[in-house]
């Protein structure tokens, strides 16, 4: 570990890298019984996690959480991985946790190293995107998942007005941005749909299927990551909130899909599962909502830097597709 992050810092509470390698090693060796033979990677902003090789030859990604993390939501995250584990589907197996060292609470599971090629703006990726979650939302739909709704993430959350508490302390929505009301607005109007939603049959999927948590090889799907981001909502919602961002984690920009990926990506996944014509409604107002949200992140942002959205943000995609200002398209359906 070269220098210390700041997720490092704000979860595991070091100040040094080598406080940082007492904590990793201290939390393998109690809770996987092995020593740490290398740090293959580390990254996280939400959380800290480190990419590891264990003395015993094992391969394992260790994911730290902030404090404040919910331990059922997170017992309920590892009974769906290890269920889609099980059944085959491209995710990893928890070994351990939620286990806590200190006050930390954390996980650790195998490590699926995959790198992806081609991009999500290519149609055979964003159909294998699509295909690949309603495998995974299929392969849970008999799961109970009552306990991911306390602390779902924050870009899944339209229960408490327009925006909920940040994902990351980093965010401050409470200062508005001049001329950005429209962003707001239009969060509003989606959220309205939302929770006017059919909440009767929830499934348990996941909320960020974006680029940068899957890989995808050759238009294939590989393997999905980050699921502590699984929710509990109606389906349509769900693949809404991924159509809405899938792009994110492109490294060639644009990082937002223009409002025709945003519907292509709904057509592919109804292949699959046809939505009918509130359900297909609902999918539109998550979507909206979504990019609202990645658009109000990234406003806050520039606005403290006294910068302009660029081209191909979620702000500029936004206006792109006539939702500047309006709010009626969030009403209207196919």
């Amino acid at each position: 570990m070269d220098e210390i992050s700041g997720a490092q810092r704000d979860i595991l509470g070091a100040t040094t890298t080598g406080q940082v390698a007492d904590w990793v090693a201290r939390h393998v060796r109690d809770h996987i019984g092995s020593g740490v033979d290398a740090v293959l990677f580390t990254g996280g902003d939400i959380g800290a996690v480190f990419g590891l090789r264990l003395s015993d030859g094992r391969d394992v990604v260790l994911k730290a959480f902030r404090p404040g993390a919910n331990v059922q939501r997170l017992q309920a995250v590892v009974r769906a991985q290890n269920t889609l584990a099980a059944a085959g589907f491209g995710c990893a197996r928890v070994f351990d946790g939620p286990s806590s060292t200190g006050d930390v609470l954390a996980l650790v599971e195998e490590r699926l190293a995959c790198a992806s090629t081609g991009s999500p703006h290519d149609q055979a990726a964003r159909v294998a995107m699509a295909a690949a979650l309603a495998g995974q939302i299929d392969a849970l739909r008999d799961m109970d998942g009552a306990a991911l709704v306390p602390g779902r993430p924050a870009w899944a959350d339209w229960s408490v007005g327009t925006w909920p508490a940040p994902h990351h302390p980093a965010f401050d929505f409470s200062t508005p941005v001049p001329g950005m009301e429209w962003v707001e607005e239009t969060a509003d109007a989606a959220a309205m749909v939302l929770r006017a939603a059919d909440h009767s049959r929830p499934v348990i999927g996941h909320s960020d299927w974006v680029w940068q948590n899957v890989c995808v090889v050759d238009g294939a799907f590989v393997a999905g990551y980050d699921w502590d981001s699984l929710v509990y909502a109606p389906e349509p919602a769900v693949v809404g909130l991924c159509a809405g961002a899938f792009t994110q984690g492109t490294p060639v920009p644009p990082d937002a899909p223009t409002a025709a990926e945003v519907a292509a990506f709904l057509d592919d996944y109804e292949r699959f599962r046809p939505f009918s014509r509130a359900e297909r409604r609902t999918a539109d107002a998550a979507a909206t909502w979504v990019r609202c949200y990645n658009a109000r992140c990234q406003l806050d942002n520039l606005h403290r830097r006294s910068l302009d959205p660029p081209p191909g943000s979620f702000v500029e995609t936004l206006r792109g597709a006539g939702l500047g200002g309006k709010t009626d398209d969030v009403a209207d359906s196919r």
